[in-house]
């Protein structure tokens, strides 16, 4: 069994944040409803706040982004 430490994680997590904000706004450009448009360009953003955050905390911790 592989031992990950805590800076193997969020680079997992940060990989896993920025995937889904890329996912969240190709849906944004395939939708053709206003309102679903702007609810996945909320959860791109939001997506994008987390994998800042999560990067911050990879440099925080000595690692590289």
């Amino acid at each position: 069994m592989s031992n990950f430490s805590d800076l193997d994680m969020l680079y997992d997590y940060e990989k896993d944040t920025s995937a889904a904000a890329v996912g969240y706004m190709t849906f944004s450009t395939k939708a053709s409803d206003s309102d679903l448009i702007t609810r996945y360009m909320q959860l791109a953003q939001e997506a994008s706040k987390v994998s800042e955050q999560t990067r911050k905390l990879i440099l925080k911790n000595g690692g590289i982004t």
